[in-house]
């Protein structure tokens, strides 16, 4: 079964454990769970969006909800619209960077902040108990098609940048094929678009890790553009290309932004256990507190709320910005990334030139989450450093890390290490996969 639901919302394999009855069920729950009222729903482009879509609109009306349908618009939109109409919470079907076959629920409470651990609890306890209160709906359904571009005023009006680059973008033909390009033009740029049309079927492997978004790097360099963009499915993720066209891996995208910020305004800055050893070169350059959570927006959401955080964000491409929009936003990344380029008045290459080199490797052991448990201890007792055990096993030193936890959306044991030599980090890694027997 690769049914899951976690605090990263119900995500699964349609057609094999993820059905339109499951869904709905699910969204009824979740309309009951949050008392009914005014729900935003948004999704990604993908086939089984329609289906789900209804589905989730049949559970909520089921429990007395009505509907502000937002169409195809990036997850970051759904929330940033729960929270500028008040409404009671969100759903967005979407199962963000997982493949094709793939699809998802996410859960969006009030105020825009996806449940936190505490209420997914709670929300696990009233499905288990399958008692939901059928209510009459109050309110009319509305098809809002401003989503978009409140979202995009709101980014160029908090940031007040007005900039002229030449820029690419590959959206993987998702959520964010319409809404990135347009908010770069609004900021000024001219924008070559890759894959940015919505359609069913992914043009490349959905996550914008490097090797998967070559094709821009190719633009970049042949249209000699100043930057290139690429995002996941549903635009929450960002990944940068350079001038030069390399692509600079999603670790990046999170330092630039803090960079930016906190230059502007010194504040505590909130990441995960897996993201790059820069943002402590970053947060100690500016005098800063960084403080690291499990991986997974809503701990490290949860934790930007307790520390009054400036930004935070995780190693994936995820750039959280608090005064503009509460999660992980590809369009606020970019504009920010933009923003540092302007006040910089330097190429990308440059700016990143002057960041410490770390070396870093992410991989996958298809395995489940009772493999690694099998395997942790001898992990930790194989390998030095200082360990901790808040998720999964990272164990550190001062000029490496290695991060090994079982994955909350799909059935694998991801392995993430960080090295000043590309020598050690082979050999870390490839000690990490023969402890985990693969």
């Amino acid at each position: 079964m690769s049914l899951m639901f976690s605090v990263s919302g119900l995500r699964g394999v349609v057609g094999k454990d993820l059905f339109p009855d499951v869904v709905q069920q699910y969204a009824a729950a979740f309309g009951d769970f949050v008392g009914g009222g005014r729900i935003v729903i948004g999704r990604d482009a993908r086939q089984s969006g329609i289906l789900f879509r209804n589905a989730v609109i049949r559970g909520l009306h089921s429990v007395g909800c009505a509907v502000i349908d937002c169409g195809i618009v990036p997850t970051p939109t759904v929330l940033f619209t729960v929270r500028k109409l008040r409404a009671h919470g969100g759903i967005a079907i979407t199962a963000s960077h997982n493949p094709q076959q793939w699809n998802a629920l996410k859960f969006v409470g009030r105020g825009g902040f996806f449940l936190d651990a505490k209420q997914q609890r709670a929300f696990a306890g009233r499905l288990q108990r399958g008692k939901i209160q059928h209510r009459t709906r109050t309110r009319q359904d509305v098809q809002y098609t401003k989503a978009v571009d409140d979202h995009i005023d709101r980014i160029v009006r908090n940031l007040r940048v007005s900039v002229q680059y030449n820029v690419g973008v590959d959206a993987v033909d998702g959520a964010g094929s319409l809404a990135l390009p347009r908010l770069l033009e609004k900021m000024g740029c001219t924008v070559t678009r890759l894959n940015c049309r919505f359609s069913p079927v992914f043009p490349r492997k959905p996550e914008p890790t490097p090797e998967h978004i070559k094709e821009l790097c190719q633009l970049v360099r042949k249209k000699k553009l100043d930057i290139g963009f690429a995002c996941d499915p549903d635009c929450d993720r960002l990944s940068i290309v350079d001038e030069q066209g390399i692509a600079l891996g999603e670790e990046r995208s999170i330092v630039l932004a803090t960079d930016y910020v906190l230059e502007k305004k010194k504040g505590t800055v909130v990441t995960n256990f897996s993201t790059t050893a820069l943002m402590e070169y970053i947060t100690h350059t500016y005098g800063c507190k960084l403080y690291r959570t499990k991986v997974g927006e809503a701990n490290v959401v949860s934790k930007m709320k307790r520390v009054n955080a400036v930004i935070g964000g995780e190693g994936n491409g995820g750039v959280i910005y608090p005064s503009m929009n509460f999660t992980r936003d590809a369009l606020i990344g970019a504009a920010l990334t933009l923003a540092i380029m302007q006040r910089r008045n330097a190429h990308l290459s440059t700016i990143v030139a002057t960041y410490p080199h770390w070396y870093m490797i992410k991989q996958k052991v298809r395995a489940p989450r009772e493999h690694f448990e099998r395997r942790k201890n001898r992990i930790i007792r194989s390998l030095t450093g200082r360990v901790s055990l808040e998720d999964g096993v990272r164990v550190h030193s001062r000029d490496w890390w290695v991060h090994i936890r079982p994955s909350q959306t799909e059935p694998l044991i991801r392995i993430i290490g960080e090295a000043q030599s590309r020598k050690q980090l082979v050999a870390l890694i490839t000690t990490v996969r023969r402890l985990l027997g693969s």
